[in-house]
């Protein structure tokens, strides 16, 4: 029997991921409350809290629960400056500041911007949730250079950054925020109820529909986004319960994406009572819906710990 000669030696191919690129990350994907628990490991249970980071640069978008983790991994490397842009006040997204360790380590600048229109301005607000009745630290124990920031220009320069923002359909002053940074635009709006009481048909909806000309704004506003991070809390059948809340159904979140021919969407901000089993099956309604509309997109659900490299 003849040998079979052995196949010509060739070069091994291996990869190296390039972690240099600009990247996201969630750290909490959850609305109202942490959701600790066996039913919510794949998706997570940190509240609202993204990170953007392009070379030494860092941008943080809410302080929900998600921070605390995000400050364990800053603290482990040199003292730096970041920018931390609030979408708005309500606990779930302020709640993890307290805890965040960079704040009490000198070094370390932390600006935060926020909108105006709150109740109080941006700066009380934080110093509130640290007051002696609530918590056994003071804002005045934070050794880091803390700076507050009323959100004016639009876009804000940040670093490298333009950062945009659009008001929100939230209770309270609310916006959204979108980054321009690397090449690229990054959306993050958490908290919006899109086509306020509306739970007819998506299929009804169109660009110069009564229903949709209040949020030609935002509709603009996310037209130009490579990804949007935003939510569809409710299923159709929960929204019927939840109007006024400040939350969309999954059908008419999926008709703003629609309309602003959004191309890549990644669904945040889950309800506290959604466990992964059920939201699996959310999602899989979510692109019923969006084949339904004829919006070809790509869309998935955020969970604590996802990173995507631009």
């Amino acid at each position: 029997m003849t040998p079979t000669p052995p196949a010509p030696a060739c070069e091994h191919y291996l990869p190296v991921l390039d972690t240099a690129r600009a990247r996201f990350k969630l750290w909490g994907v959850r609305g109202s409350t942490p959701t600790p628990g066996a039913r919510f490991l794949r998706t997570g249970g940190n509240t609202s809290c993204m990170t953007v980071e392009s070379g030494d640069e860092m941008f943080i978008f809410d302080a929900g629960s998600g921070i605390r983790e995000l400050g364990l991994a800053l603290i482990a490397g040199p003292p730096r400056r970041v920018h931390l842009f609030v979408t708005h006040t309500h606990w779930d997204h302020i709640q993890g500041f307290p805890f965040f360790a960079p704040a009490y380590r000198a070094g370390f600048e932390i600006v935060i911007y926020g909108a105006e229109g709150f109740g109080k301005d941006l700066k009380s607000v934080f110093q509130g949730q640290l007051d002696r009745e609530y918590f056994p630290v003071q804002m005045a124990d934070m050794h880091a250079r803390l700076e507050f920031r009323n959100l004016s220009a639009n876009p804000t320069p940040a670093g490298s950054a333009q950062v945009a923002w659009e008001f929100a359909q939230h209770p309270g002053a609310t916006v959204g925020y979108k980054i321009c940074i690397a090449g690229k635009k990054v959306a993050w709006v958490p908290d919006n109820e899109f086509l306020l009481g509306y739970t007819g048909s998506p299929r009804e909806i169109t660009r110069d529909h009564p229903r949709a000309l209040p949020y030609e704004r935002m509709i603009d506003f996310l037209s130009d986004a490579d990804v949007v991070i935003h939510e569809g809390q409710y299923t159709p059948e929960e929204y019927v319960h939840k109007v006024g809340w400040g939350h969309s159904s999954v059908a008419n979140a999926c008709v703003l994406m629609k309309l602003a021919g959004v191309p890549r969407w990644v669904v945040t901000h889950h309800d506290p009572h959604h466990e992964d089993t059920f939201l699996e099956a959310k999602l899989n309604l979510t692109r019923q819906i969006l084949r339904q509309i004829d919006h070809p997109i790509h869309v998935s659900h955020g969970y604590d710990g996802r990173t995507e490299l631009f």
